[in-house]
């Protein structure tokens, strides 16, 4: 997708937020890989690296530098918490993380309904899907998948497929703390970001 520059604003600030950081601190909170040139990040499961000159991220496996959701994402992720949050165990919807009231974004309204629209065209293709892309099935909707997005830090899609009377239904779901790791609207990045890759990668296999 295209960004305009407001976009392009927006990571470029990012990029100046992370270089303010000590980054030594950084790996050693997070267990993070470092050499003199270069921070290791992994973002659901996939190998990022971010120069320590300019604050750029690519896409290790590839070279390709990252988009705005994964850079945003990242450097909230690496630098918004004061201290390594204690995880909790319980799973809430997005609407309901701590410190949110119910009643935003858990259904399928809106952006959801377009997800949910696509991963019920193949339920099968969805499941290779989250499967390559480190997903673990765990026993939640008709289908249900969790992603480990950073450190211990874990998303869920739960998934009704679409039957006589009702559409496909989905709902992401996050450690109930979540929000001791990122900001609410990084949120919003993080599970779009999966989302859309498990689309693009869904119109990438052959029996879709």
């Amino acid at each position: 997708m295209k960004r305009t520059n407001n976009y392009l604003i927006m990571r470029d600030q990012a990029k100046s937020y992370f270089l303010t950081f000590d980054q030594q601190m950084l790996a050693e909170r997070w267990n993070l890989p470092m050499d003199g040139q270069t921070l290791y990040v992994s973002f659901f499961e996939q190998p990022y690296r971010i120069d320590r000159k300019s604050g750029s991220v690519f896409r290790l496996e590839t070279g390709e530098e990252a988009g705005f959701e994964e850079v945003l994402s990242i450097f909230d992720l690496l630098c918004y918490p004061k201290s390594r949050p204690q995880v909790k165990p319980e799973f809430a919807p997005v609407n309901s993380l701590d410190g949110k009231p119910a009643g935003a974004g858990v259904s399928t309204a809106g952006t959801f309904d377009s997800y949910a629209a696509a991963f019920g065209k193949d339920s099968d293709a969805f499941c290779r899907t989250c499967e390559a892309l480190h997903g673990i099935r765990v026993p939640i909707g008709d289908i249900g998948y969790e992603f480990t997005v950073f450190a211990d830090l874990k998303m869920r899609l739960k998934f009704y497929e679409a039957d006589e009377e009702f559409p496909p239904q989905l709902t992401v779901l996050f450690h109930a703390n979540a929000l001791s790791y990122a900001r609410y609207e990084t949120i919003f990045y993080i599970m779009n970001f999966q989302m859309d890759q498990i689309v693009e990668e869904m119109k990438r296999d052959k029996n879709f």
